[in-house]
């Protein structure tokens, strides 16, 4: 499938069944009780083929990144949990110098193939592995980017490991994260009916 947007296409593998990933796969997906429910769930190319679909999310990213080629133009850039490299990707059109995307879950092996189509392989490399368990081969990085909000902003409970990557590797001082902030608003309902 070749996704267009307002600068590239995008060639991105289309998924059609689990069944089909699977087989593709050098990974063990078998040895089911080796594996991390958490990130087990995130093997599955549905969840990732979800949020690719959610326009509005792909495309604010994409604008942040893209759209900011000075914040990004001869950076080191690490992506934290980066599924199919999409905001990897997005970063090298920014004029990254090279993006670290990390990725624990299976779905790491279609990123890299993702990133090989996009003839970006100069320019990201996929480390599989837990953020906190892998040693990057740089000693720092300017810039972090992260899909990590879920629902109610920290459901995905991926907020710790990017804190723990910036505070080990993000540069000091001038190191930027993106996003950087986020607001949650809450307001007090009452539903008789219901309780």
């Amino acid at each position: 499938m070749t996704v267009s947007n307002n600068h590239h296409p995008l060639k991105l593998i289309l998924f059609c069944s689990d069944a089909a990933f699977k087989s593709s796969m050098f990974a063990d997906f078998d040895g089911k009780k080796n594996h991390d429910y958490y990130y087990g769930s995130y093997s599955h190319f549905y969840i990732h083929e979800e949020m690719l679909k959610d326009a509005n999310r792909t495309r604010a990213y994409q604008q942040a990144i893209e759209n900011n080629p000075e914040d990004f133009k001869d950076k080191i850039v690490l992506d934290i949990g980066a599924g199919t490299g999409i905001l990897s990707i997005f970063a090298a059109r920014a004029g990254a110098k090279h993006v670290y995307a990390i990725e624990n879950a299976e779905i790491a092996h279609f990123a890299t193939e993702i990133i090989k189509r996009n003839g970006l392989s100069d320019k990201i490399t996929v480390i599989k592995g837990k953020m906190e368990e892998i040693e990057l081969p740089v000693k720092e990085v300017d810039i972090i980017i992260s899909e990590w909000m879920g629902y109610f902003l920290l459901y995905e409970s991926m907020l710790d490991c990017v804190l723990w990557a910036r505070d080990k590797y993000l540069a000091k001082g001038t190191g930027k994260m993106l996003p950087d902030r986020a607001q949650v608003y809450i307001a007090a309902i009452e539903d008789g009916d219901y309780k």
